[in-house]
């Protein structure tokens, strides 16, 4: 019976080992947001977003907007989810139920407004 009991304690302290281990797995140390800081956006020819939720390395929301410079190349911005033009994506992003296949409809809207607001 000694041995089972000596065994018992064993087990316990290797599945408290464990739990431990797995528990720190979660607090990767150098992991981090995508986005360090956010760009200033003026209007501009997005052709993609991408959203990023709340993640392990990262404790906020994320979004990225891809445009075309003058120079035809592509350039990635992070924007604050926080701000108007932010707010007005993630919005979109939500109603469309996060539906990859209908991002352009979000980035059309975003275009349709910017026209509205230069008409004025």
């Amino acid at each position: 019976m000694g041995l089972s009991q000596r065994n018992g304690a064993l087990l316990l302290v290797f599945v408290a080992a464990v739990c431990m281990e797995f528990y720190q797995a979660t607090h990767v140390v150098g992991i981090r947001c995508i986005c360090p800081s956010f760009s200033k956006i003026q209007r501009s020819n997005f052709t993609d977003f991408q959203v990023t939720e709340v993640w392990v390395g990262c404790d906020r929301v994320e979004l990225t907007l891809t445009r075309i410079k003058l120079d035809n190349s592509t350039e990635t911005l992070c924007i604050n989810p926080k701000r108007k033009l932010g707010l007005q994506i993630l919005s979109c992003w939500e109603r469309i139920n996060k539906d990859k296949s209908r991002k352009m409809e979000c980035l059309n809207k975003q275009r349709r407004l910017e026209d509205r607001a230069s008409e004025d």
